[in-house]
């Protein structure tokens, strides 16, 4: 099991910069290389609603943990809600995740 630490602060804009940049139906998904293993969730005021925001991180962390077993350690991941998340299930988030997973070379068994 892998321990995953999250990004404060700076470490955004720093991963942000030197990040891959994937585009999902439901999450944005940047893949950085410089930092480790570090995780981030995003969710603008776009998204709505305080409500609807923590649901879209709720959901993301979710999806995040059901593939953390299969990602490799030395990266870190920053999740970016799109407003067409609203409303959506886990199931579909976890999809367009691996979707974009797959795109980047990572295996989800």
């Amino acid at each position: 099991m892998k321990l995953w630490q999250r990004l404060r602060g700076k470490e955004f804009e720093e991963a942000f910069k030197s990040s891959k940049k994937y585009f999902g139906h439901y999450i944005v998904l940047f893949i950085s290389d410089s930092l480790g293993n570090k995780v981030g969730f995003v969710t603008s005021k776009k998204v709505g609603g305080a409500v609807q925001r923590n649901r879209a991180r709720r959901i993301m962390r979710e999806a995040f943990l059901k593939v953390e077993p299969f990602l490799p350690a030395d990266k870190s991941y920053i999740l970016v809600a799109r407003n067409s998340i609203n409303g959506k299930k886990m199931q579909d988030v976890l999809n367009d995740f691996i979707r974009m997973l797959r795109e980047e070379g990572i295996n989800i068994s």
